[in-house]
């Protein structure tokens, strides 16, 4: 069941790069990631929501920040990316149609300002950019 705090849905995600490209999730440009069950941590879902939708394997380096919005809050993470090959998986590829489409992408850091990313997404790329370089 996933897991709610002060009334919000809480969700985690991992900053992942792969060589010199980010992450993404391309629906809304979201980085991914997802519901925390009850009995996990925040890392442990963002790993899980990581793997599931990307079919990529990380681990959590840096705990970022917290992010709260009207219905929900966001634990974020930094992910060093181990393994895997990134295609759509899990829900998403479930849902995946005409009407409501999804797409796992690698965009290049110079095109990192030409992209629009939801909340705090875009901000904390360019932070984790410092320790991956």
């Amino acid at each position: 069941m996933t897991r709610y705090e002060e009334g919000r849905r809480v969700v985690a995600r991992a900053i992942t790069f792969i060589d010199d490209k980010v992450l993404l999730i391309e629906r809304y440009k979201r980085i991914p990631g997802g519901g925390v069950e009850d009995e996990e941590s925040y890392q442990e879902a963002a790993i899980r929501e990581t793997k599931e939708e990307t079919c990529c394997d990380i681990k959590i380096i840096k705990e970022l920040t917290k992010e709260d919005y009207p219905n929900g809050r966001c634990y974020w993470f930094y992910g060093k990316y181990l393994s895997g090959t990134p295609v759509l998986g899990g829900e998403e590829k479930e849902r995946n149609n005409p009407d409501d489409s999804y797409k796992v992408v690698l965009i290049p850091f110079n095109d990192l300002d030409n992209i629009n990313i939801l909340g705090m997404g875009k901000k904390l790329i360019k932070e984790c950019m410092l320790f991956y370089q």
